[in-house]
C-alpha cells in the first residue's frame, strides 16, 4: 500500500485524514531514532557476541548473525522511507526499485525471526534431560542452520521480485497474489516464528524447573551443563520473544485485511486511515523489534551489562595503550 500523496491533502478530506497524513509524516521522520539506536545496539551486540566468552556459544551465535541482519534492514529501509516523504515515492516509477526494497528488508527480517526461533530451539535443547537432544545445542550446528536460513529466505521469498509491479503510478501487487502474500506472511511471520517462540521457551522454562525439583527433591549436585550465561541467554531471548510477539503480529493481520478489502470501492477518508494503519503495522511497529534488542538484553540480563562493561572496558585499554 503507497502513502498518500499530496493530491489527497485537499478539502474533500477530513480534518482526522489531515491529522493521520501529519501523523504519518511524523512518525516516519521519529524513525531516524530507530536508525540510530537500532545501529548502535546492534553492533553493541555483534560486539559483545563476538567476546570469547560467548564466541563459542550456540545460542550467541544465532543472536549474532541476526544482529547482522538487523542492521541491513534498518539501514536499507528507513532511509528510503524517510526519502519518500519529502519526493517522489521511486516505487513509481523504478521497477528495480519496486521489486527489490521489500524484497531485501522482507528476507532481512525473516532472517533475523528464524534466528532466534532457532536460539529458543537451542535453549530448550539445552535444557533437556536427553544428552540426544542436548547436543543439538552446539556450535556447528548453529552456523549450519545460520547459513541454512540466510539462502532459504534470499530464495525463498523471490516471489516478491517476480511478481511485485507497478501499475498507474504505484509499485504494487497484483492480482491473486496480493492475497497469496497476505495468507504467506500470516503463516511465516504471524503464526510460525511466535508460535516456535512461544513453545520453545515455555519447554525451557518447564525444564528449568523440573531440574531445579530434582536437584531439591533428591539432592542430587547441581547440574553444571547449564551455566550462569546459558540461564541469563534464555532470560534475554524470552523478553524478546515478548516484544516480537506485541509488535509483529498485528502486521500479518492487517496485509490479510488490506488483500480481502482491495476490491472494496473505499472513499479517500477510509483509504488514508487505511494507509496509516498499515503503516503503524506494517513500518513503524515492525522494525522496533529489530532496533531494540540490545536494550532488552541490556535491561533483562545483569550477565549481559557485566560482558558488556568488561568489553568495553577492555576495548578502551587496547585503543588507549
Amino acid at each position: 500500500m503507497e502513502e498518500p500523496t499530496e493530491t489527497n491533502s485537499n478539502s474533500s478530506i477530513s480534518a482526522l485524514s489531515h491529522k493521520l497524513i501529519t501523523a504519518q509524516h511524523t512518525l516516519t521522520w521519529s524513525m531516524l531514532t530507530f536508525l540510530i539506536f537500532g545501529n548502535i545496539g546492534n553492533l553493541c551486540n555483534c560486539f559483545i557476541f563476538l567476546q570469547k566468552s560467548l564466541r563459542s556459544n550456540s545460542c550467541s551465535c544465532y543472536l549474532f548473525v541476526s544482529s547482522i541482519s538487523n542492521i541491513i534492514a534498518l539501514n536499507f529501509a528507513i532511509p528510503t522511507a524517510i526519502y519518500s516523504i519529502q519526493h517522489t515515492n521511486p516505487g513509481s516509477y523504478s521497477l528495480i526499485y519496486c521489486k527489490l526494497r521489500l524484497y531485501i528488508y522482507h528476507t532481512l527480517l525473516m532472517i533475523s525471526r528464524y534466528l532466534i526461533m532457532f536460539a529458543c530451539i537451542d535453549r530448550a535443547c539445552l535444557s533437556s534431560r536427553r544428552v540426544f537432544i542436548r547436543n543439538f545445542s552446539q556450535i556447528h550446528i548453529a552456523r549450519i542452520l545460520s547459513l541454512t536460513t540466510i539462502i532459504f529466505w534470499f530464495l525463498g521469498a523471490m516471489h516478491i521480485p517476480i511478481l511485485n509491479t507497478i501499475r498507474s503510478g504505484h509499485c504494487i501487487m497484483p492480482g491473486i497474489y496480493n492475497l497469496i502474500f497476505g495468507i504467506y506472511a500470516l503463516i511465516f511471520a504471524g503464526i510460525i516464528p511466535p508460535v516456535s517462540m512461544s513453545i520453545f521457551s515455555l519447554i525451557t522454562i518447564r525444564n528449568l524447573h523440573s531440574a531445579r525439583v530434582r536437584i531439591h527433591t533428591f539432592g542430587h549436585q547441581t547440574n553444571r551443563r547449564m551455566r550462569q550465561q546459558d540461564f541469563h541467554l534464555i532470560r534475554m531471548l524470552t523478553a524478546q520473544v515478548v516484544v516480537y510477539v506485541l509488535t509483529t503480529t498485528f502486521y500479518p493481520l492487517n496485509t490479510i485485511y488490506e488483500a480481502i478489502t482491495i476490491s472494496v470501492d473505499k472513499s479517500i477518508d477510509r483509504e488514508i486511515i487505511e494507509i496509516f494503519v498499515y503503516f503503524l503495522t506494517g513500518t513503524f511497529l515492525l522494525f522496533i523489534n529489530p532496533t531494540v534488542s540490545f536494550y532488552i538484553y541490556l535491561s533483562t540480563s545483569k550477565a549481559f551489562r557485566t560482558e558488556f562493561k568488561t568489553a568495553s572496558i577492555n576495548l578502551c585499554h587496547k585503543i588507549l595503550n
